[in-house]
């Protein structure tokens, strides 16, 4: 069989035609040849209506004389049709035009004047402003009327599209289904809709992504279905396997920021049988050690959850050890993109420098932090982006050693690069204000250097000199460029250059360079990075591991 045509048309004649599928069979018969042949003009002029082109010239011969036969194809398919209006018309609740929602919906209408007029795009448009309606306030929404006219001497069509919302739903009480272990509180306050409030799919959506998150359940779904509304009110339904209320879990691991650890995990979810959620964990790091402990609370009515925790580390990283005790409570809110924690610490230290002596140094530390995460997949993001600001301070008239201002300033920035690559930039800058570094714990001031910071150098290696160690100073700033390219759909390589410091002041800063190249691996759990670092300023070499997505 020969094909004559433009090549994307000949592409979809080859790929549709019956004929065409017929081809292979050697058994076929003259008749049964000749009755295919005499439907590719009426199956040809279908396939190219479809495509926009309604008064194509189509020429089918067949030469049985052949061996074997050819059945010869021409097609000039004339000139498109191309959208020339649309008339779109939504009636309201009350049957009465609605003429904003119509305008809504027209702003996001994708088959503009001029654009050639192609089926599916026409029964996509269509679907999709339907589903506008139906998942925003009117379930019950529907298509009144459909017609695309078709001019084909004009080589036009006009379209017209009637949509009914029908009803405007309103969510109605929400109605919880296998709960033994817990109260059946956490699942009404992690509703984030009032009964009353006006129906959206992307409530329902948000809703189950909660209650999957809220580590009480197994598995949660939500739905609203239109069968059981009571008017225009939607009861919630909200169906829930639970995990069991403890756990304790036993880790092993390698980091090499902090070297060889391991870890145990004890979890209770359900303390007096309010569902307060108690935690606590050893890690046995080889420069870091902690033992801590939390009460988290569930989420109350106004959407913030509060906890407390208490956590006793000590570290010896850089010729500088340290043993802390910090107490705090804080209170976080979720809301869309946007997570804010407001907290208060007290830090108790003891700071053993080699080669220097030691001090100690406390802080009550009132904090606040704003997190916006835009990312298009949260365990392995090709696009979108990371910030965080945190601000704290510290004052001698309360429990403090020094008086200070703490300000740290983080972001991550994903760009995609076609399909197969992608550009990860990352950037931090930290400033403590304060007449000095004394009296302030190590933790609210800044060292560089390893993972997540400036690759090629020693975790927290750059800093302040003191004696024989390196300790925390009041100003940090680090910056990173990275290219992945992926190699497979589970496996990739980068390069990357990283550029930072810390000290006392900014303009004490020094900040030296890292690059090199690495692996990258899809995983289960997120994404895994090996990568081969030099460090520029000390002329060595460094392997490095991380797993996850920063911050």
């Amino acid at each position: 069989m020969r094909i004559e045509a433009p090549d994307a048309l000949r592409a979809l004649l080859t790929q549709y035609l019956d004929i065409e599928r017929w081809r292979s069979f050697t058994d076929i018969t003259p008749e049964q040849l000749r009755a295919l042949t005499a439907k590719v003009p009426k199956q040809a002029a279908d396939l190219l209506a479809a495509e926009g082109y309604f008064s194509p010239q189509i020429r089918v011969e067949l030469d049985a004389a052949a061996q074997p036969p050819v059945v010869a194809v021409q097609v000039q398919p004339g000139m498109a049709t191309r959208v020339s209006g649309l008339d779109l018309q939504v009636n309201g609740p009350d049957g009465q035009p609605d003429a904003s929602l119509a305008a809504r919906l027209r702003h996001d209408w994708p088959l503009t004047d001029g654009q050639v007029f192609r089926s599916a795009a026409w029964e996509t448009a269509k679907s999709n402003a339907l589903l506008t309606l139906l998942t925003q306030r009117y379930p019950a929404a529907h298509i009144v009327q459909s017609q695309a006219r078709v001019d084909p001497k004009r080589h036009s069509a006009a379209l017209r599209l009637v949509l009914d919302t029908g009803p405007g739903y309103s969510f109605g009480p929400v109605q919880v289904e296998g709960l033994k272990l817990y109260p059946e509180t956490i699942v009404q306050r992690l509703a984030p809709f009032q009964p009353g409030q006006p129906y959206t799919q992307a409530k329902l959506l948000e809703y189950q992504q909660l209650l999957q998150g809220s580590r009480y359940f197994r598995t949660a779904t939500v739905a609203a279905p239109l069968a059981e509304a009571q008017g225009t009110t939607l009861p919630v339904q909200v169906r829930v396997v639970e995990y069991k209320p403890q756990k304790l879990g036993l880790g092993a691991g390698y980091s090499s920021n902090t070297g060889a650890r391991t870890q145990v995990d004890y979890e209770n979810l359900n303390i007096l049988g309010r569902a307060w959620r108690f935690t606590s964990a050893l890690k046995l790091e080889t420069l870091l050690q902690s033992l801590s402990a939390g009460l988290a609370f569930p989420r109350v009515a106004n959407g913030s959850r509060y906890s407390l925790s208490a956590d006793a580390q000590h570290a010896n990283i850089q010729g500088l050890t340290t043993r802390s005790l910090i107490l705090g409570g804080q209170r976080q809110r979720l809301d869309g993109p946007i997570e804010t924690v407001l907290s208060l610490q007290y830090i108790t230290e003891r700071q053993d420098v080699a080669g220097y002596g030691s001090t100690t140094a406390q802080a009550l530390m009132p904090n606040y932090s704003w997190t916006r995460r835009r990312l298009d997949n949260p365990i392995d993001p090709s696009s979108g982006s990371l910030v965080n600001a945190q601000i704290g301070a510290g004052s001698k008239a309360i429990l403090s050693d020094q008086n200070f201002i703490r300000l740290v300033l983080r972001g991550v920035q994903y760009i995609p690069l076609g399909t197969r690559n992608q550009l990860i930039l990352r950037g931090e800058v930290g400033s403590v204000f304060s007449p000095s570094a004394n009296g302030i714990p190590q933790q609210e001031l800044f060292r560089a250097g390893g993972i997540g910071s400036v690759r090629g150098y020693s975790y927290q290696s750059l800093g302040v000199p003191e004696g024989d160690a390196i300790v925390g100073g009041r100003a940090l700033l680090t910056a990173s460029a990275e290219a992945v390219h992926w190699l497979t759909p589970q496996w990739g390589a980068s390069v990357f250059y990283d550029r930072g410091d810390a000290a006392n002041s900014f303009g004490a800063l020094k900040t030296v360079a890292g690059y090199g190249i690495g692996a990258r691996w899809r995983s289960p759990a997120g994404i895994i990075s090996i990568d081969l670092a030099y460090g520029q300023a000390i002329q060595a070499y460094r392997l490095q591991f991380n797993a996850g997505v920063s911050f």
